[in-house]
């Protein structure tokens, strides 16, 4: 397989949280990938992508522990993979964690690495779907909501009331990506670095330090 048409369009979160951030830029990359099954350049860094699963791995076991001993009803990672089928696009998720007590509930996720605004919205995307959706809507239906980040060393919350507001923005992503119009493709060095797309004929294969040009005037 090089390249092969999706039959529906569909979407992951992480593809279009860095675009909702401002994060990243190139949209064809998500277009591209919400359309499309294709063959994905190899990981740079196996060695380091294995300890990143260890590690992250060790963080939801530790907090998943923690919290049950708290009176927390948990479940983790693969019990909480959904799909939310809509008109324009299936979008799917798997938070690491939903949490609930009572009539409250919680979406966690956690990170090792440093903070970035694309991981607010990767947990407003969960917050938002995850409670329409079959396969998790029953631990969901009817509790007050909310969202956690967890980094190593502090958590950063995610209200009812930020997921509320953020949902228009999140729902226009979403119908821009499904789009059948394809976006174009603007590479960058930063962001080609990390694409797996291989297939891309515009992707920058060298990271080349950008030198700014100093232009003498008499403007001011």
């Amino acid at each position: 397989m090089a390249v092969e048409r999706r039959t529906g369009v569909f979407i992951w979160p992480t593809w279009i949280a860095g675009l909702l951030a401002g994060d990243k830029h190139c949209a064809w990359a998500a277009w591209f990938r919400a359309h499309h099954r294709y063959d994905k350049r190899p990981d740079e860094d196996e060695n380091q992508l294995a300890r990143w699963k260890a590690e992250h791995a060790e963080m939801v076991r530790v907090r998943a522990r923690l919290l049950e001993l708290d009176g927390w009803v948990v479940s983790v990672e693969d019990q909480n993979k959904f799909h939310y089928r809509g008109r324009a696009a299936t979008v799917g998720g798997c938070p690491d964690l939903i949490v609930v007590a009572e009539d409250m509930a919680r979406i966690e996720d956690y990170k090792t690495g440093k903070e970035r605004e694309a991981d607010f919205w990767q947990v407003v995307l969960y917050c938002i779907l995850a409670p329409l959706a079959t396969d998790t809507a029953d631990r969901l239906d009817g509790r007050t909501l909310s969202g956690t980040i967890v980094y190593r060393d502090r958590e950063r919350a995610i209200s009812a009331e930020d997921i509320q507001a953020s949902r228009p923005l999140v729902i226009t992503q979403i119908l821009r990506t499904a789009s059948a119009e394809e976006p174009l493709r603007t590479p960058s060095a930063a962001e080609c670095r990390y694409c797996d797309i291989a297939c891309c004929p515009d992707r920058m294969s060298e990271v080349r330090p950008v030198t700014p040009v100093t232009v003498e005037g008499d403007l001011f």
